[in-house]
């Protein structure tokens, strides 16, 4: 299983599907939100909008943040988990 499964789509977007395809997918999904909500937890002053949507048969949590500088922590503290698709958002 791949480890960077969060998508980062625009200068403050990610996503990642949550819909497992395996039993070590589901694994992963869940480690990365428990590490994502609990590092939201810590950020109270964070200002950023998750939310799950569907798309044809998938799933995927979205994160969308109001500032560049939160998006960049975030990627930051989780870029082990993010593929940029090989886009450079500086």
């Amino acid at each position: 299983m791949q480890d960077n499964i969060i998508r980062k789509t625009d200068y403050r977007r990610f996503e990642y599907k949550i819909n497992p395809v395996s039993a070590a997918h589901h694994d992963v999904i869940t480690k990365i939100y428990n590490r994502i909500e609990k590092y939201f937890k810590d950020r109270p002053e964070c200002q950023v909008e998750r939310k799950i949507h569907s798309s044809y048969e998938n799933r995927y949590y979205t994160i969308l943040f109001a500032t560049i500088d939160d998006s960049r922590m975030f990627e930051l503290t989780f870029a082990e988990y993010i593929n940029t698709q090989g886009l450079n958002y500086d």
